[in-house]
């Protein structure tokens, strides 16, 4: 894996717990200070991030995206300061909405029950077992630390599975459906073109051809859903059966014909499913934590977050502190 492409997935995939990206998303401006409190990288709200938290983030971080394989990216005679950048952002991302989420579950009296503690402690020490003498003492932690970290990591989980699970309502067929077709597309008012192009369809010249001949769209076969297509198209594409072209549709911005290839690509359409569920994670999360933070500002003190990067370095060698967590406990 390139280091391009592992940037391109810290940027779209760095925060897991709800493809948020921090503090730019959460309707607040992020103050940056360099008169934090001290020991502390952040604050939002009423709740700090210590330095401790953000070195076993770093670390981890590190380890996971610069090793591709039994390459390690930081061993390599290569120019890794935008990989770097781009993992110090996606860390400070992911941590911010982590405490955001916990704050959310503070004003709304969201807890972690006795059992999931338990779950969470039990993470704690086989994760504190993982740590090399040498990264217990880079990092500065202790069993104690990690098990407050997770603490903070399970109930933002928690929250998170909590406020989008209404989201998961079942998506219709019909929202979700996508069909393949050829689209001819005309000017508006282009009567004769109409005509001629209904014609030569009537007549059994391939769709293909006709839309090659008469559309002004260039891009003439394609996939229609109700997320790219109106409903006025949709309507009159999804009445189709395969293999069948519809009577002219006239819209404010054109007139089409439709011709259907495919009524229904199971593929595309659950594909569209998923994106739709997650479109409305999304909007769930972005209404929320705006609404939550109107009151709350974020903090950020770059100078700790600088000297701790600098100082971390590359030095320690642990990757498992998420999946740790989440061998212990899911929701």
């Amino acid at each position: 894996m390139t280091i391009k492409r592992i940037i391109a997935l810290l940027a779209t995939a760095s925060m897991t717990l709800a493809g948020l990206s921090g503090c730019t998303v959460d309707g607040k401006q992020v103050i940056v200070t360099t008169g934090a409190l001290p020991g502390t990288v952040f604050s939002i709200g009423r709740l700090s991030c210590d330095k401790k938290t953000a070195r076993v983030y770093l670390a981890n971080y590190y380890n996971i995206y610069g090793k591709t394989g039994d390459i390690c990216l930081w061993d390599q005679e290569l120019n890794t300061g935008r990989l770097e950048k781009s993992i110090r952002k996606a860390v400070i991302d992911r941590l911010s909405v982590v405490y955001a989420l916990n704050l959310y579950a503070s004003d709304n009296d969201i807890k972690l029950k006795r059992t999931e503690e338990d779950l969470v402690d039990r993470a704690a020490e086989a994760y504190y077992a993982s740590l090399s003498q040498e990264d217990r003492k880079t990092l500065d932690v202790s069993e104690k630390d990690i098990s407050k970290m997770y603490q903070k990591e399970a109930l933002a989980s928690k929250v998170y599975k909590k406020i989008v699970s209404r989201a998961d309502d079942e998506v219709s067929d019909e929202e979700a459906r996508v069909m393949d077709a050829v689209l001819i597309t005309l000017e508006s008012g282009d009567d004769a073109t109409e005509e001629k192009a209904m014609k030569e369809l009537k007549n059994g010249t391939d769709p293909s051809i006709v839309a090659k001949e008469y559309s002004i769209d260039k891009k003439t076969q394609v996939t229609i859903c109700r997320r790219t297509y109106s409903d006025q198209i949709c309507d009159a594409a999804f009445a189709l059966d395969e293999k069948k072209y519809s009577e002219p549709v006239h819209t404010a911005d054109g007139t089409y014909i439709i011709y259907c290839l495919s009524k229904f690509d199971q593929k595309k359409s659950d594909e569209n499913r998923n994106s739709i569920i997650e479109s409305r994670k999304k909007k769930i999360m972005d209404s929320i934590i705006e609404k939550q933070n109107q009151q709350d500002y974020s903090y950020l003190d770059e100078n700790a977050w600088k000297d701790i990067s600098d100082r971390l370095g590359h030095k320690v060698a642990t990757n498992s502190f998420f999946k740790t967590l989440s061998d212990k406990i899911s929701f």
